[in-house]
C-alpha cells in the first residue's frame, strides 16, 4: 500500500492524499487492477469496476514519470481490458483531465452527447438524503 501510495503521489494530481486503508477498500472493490513493477518498485496501476455486462470504468490508471513514453500505460489498459468482467461489458468509459490524446490512440473516443456530473457526499446540503 506504501508504494501505491506513493505512487499517486507522485504520478497524479487526482489521487493526493490517499490513505492505506482506504486504498485497500479501494482494492477491493475493483473488478481488474494491473501493475507495473521495475524490479521491486512499483512504476505503474490501473484498476477497473465493471457490472460484467453493460458497463465498465477505468479508474487510476498511472504510470511513473520515468517510465511513460515506454508502452507500459498502454500494456496496463490493455490488460485491464482484457479481464473478463470488462471484455463481456457492453461499454467501457473513463475520465481523463489531459490525457485524451492517449487513450484515443488506443482506440476511445470522446462522447460530446453525455455529461459527467458529480456529487460529492458531505459537501452538499441540498444531495437527497
Amino acid at each position: 500500500m506504501d508504494q501505491l501510495r506513493e505512487l499517486f503521489e507522485s504520478g497524479s494530481f487526482w489521487a493526493q492524499g490517499r490513505n492505506g486503508n482506504d486504498l485497500r477498500r479501494m482494492l477491493a472493490g475493483s473488478q481488474a487492477a494491473v501493475t507495473a513493477w521495475n524490479q521491486r518498485r512499483l512504476v505503474g496501476f490501473g484498476r477497473a469496476t465493471s457490472d460484467g455486462v453493460y458497463r465498465a470504468v477505468l479508474w487510476d490508471v498511472v504510470v511513473t514519470q520515468e517510465h511513460q513514453g515506454l508502452g507500459l500505460g498502454r500494456r496496463i489498459v490493455k490488460a485491464l481490458l482484457e479481464a473478463p468482467p470488462l471484455v463481456a461489458s457492453e461499454r467501457i468509459y473513463l475520465m481523463t483531465t489531459n490525457s485524451s490524446g492517449f487513450y484515443e490512440r488506443l482506440g476511445f473516443q470522446t462522447v460530446e452527447s453525455q455529461r459527467l456530473m458529480q456529487l460529492i457526499h458531505n459537501s452538499n446540503p441540498t444531495a437527497i438524503k
